[in-house]
């Protein structure tokens, strides 16, 4: 599974569900799990982050990394892992982008 990030889209979830009131139940096993995966991490002088240790173990991220450019976020996988996750036969890709893009 990919560790996702977003600015964008996690201000607007984040947003969404910070706003939810406190007091029902629901709402706060909501954020207790949301916000459970999240991490603010800094930008060294070299451009560079850290990946904190529990999502690099979660990912199963050891010295290398699959970086994937997803529109507005980017993923991040373990290579063997991603590669799992690869269409390789073009008549399947061509069936799913048929599928969802034809109009």
């Amino acid at each position: 599974m990919p560790h996702t990030l977003s600015y964008g889209g996690i201000q607007k979830v984040f947003s969404k569900i910070s706003g939810l009131s406190e007091f029902n139940e629901e709402y706060r096993k909501l954020q207790r799990n949301f916000f459970s995966g999240t991490a603010t991490v800094e930008l060294d002088n070299n451009g560079r982050f850290l990946i904190p240790k529990n999502m690099l173990s979660y990912a199963s991220l050891d010295k290398e990394a699959v970086l994937v450019g997803m529109g507005n976020k980017v993923e991040i996988w373990n290579p063997s892992q991603y590669e799992k996750h690869l269409i390789n036969d073009p008549s399947e890709l061509s069936k799913l982008a048929q599928k969802y893009l034809d109009e």
